[in-house]
C-alpha cells in the first residue's frame, strides 16, 4: 500500500515538472516572437523596409544578446548586429553593429 502512494506521488511530481517545463517553453517562444517582431520593425524603420537574407538568432537565455545578420541592399555588405532584449520591449537596444564587405560588392 505504501509503495503505491509513493508511486502516485512521484507521478504527480513528474506531471508538475512537465507542466512547468511546458509553461517555460511557451514563454520562451512568446519572447522569441516578440523579439523577432521588434527587430523587424527596427530594421524596417532604419532601412526603409525589411532587408534580404535576414537571420535572427534569439537564445532562450534572455541575458544573451540577440544576433541579427542581413544583406544591406544599399551598400552590398553583410551587416551583423547585436541587440539587448532582456526585459520589456521598451528596454530593447542595439549593442553593436559591424559590416562585412562581400566579394563582388561595389
Amino acid at each position: 500500500m505504501a509503495n503505491s502512494g509513493v508511486l502516485v506521488g512521484m507521478a504527480v511530481l513528474a506531471l508538475l515538472a512537465l507542466a512547468a517545463f511546458a509553461c517555460y517553453r511557451q514563454r520562451q517562444r512568446q519572447r522569441a516572437r516578440r523579439v523577432e517582431a521588434w527587430v523587424k520593425d527596427y530594421l524596417a524603420a532604419r532601412f526603409g523596409g525589411p532587408p534580404g537574407g535576414l537571420t535572427i538568432n534569439c537564445s532562450d537565455d534572455s541575458l544573451w544578446p540577440v544576433l541579427v545578420s542581413f544583406d544591406d541592399p544599399r551598400s552590398g555588405t553583410r551587416r551583423h548586429l547585436q541587440f539587448s532584449c532582456s526585459g520589456l520591449v521598451s528596454t530593447f537596444a542595439l549593442l553593436s553593429e559591424r559590416e562585412e564587405k562581400r566579394a563582388g560588392a561595389p
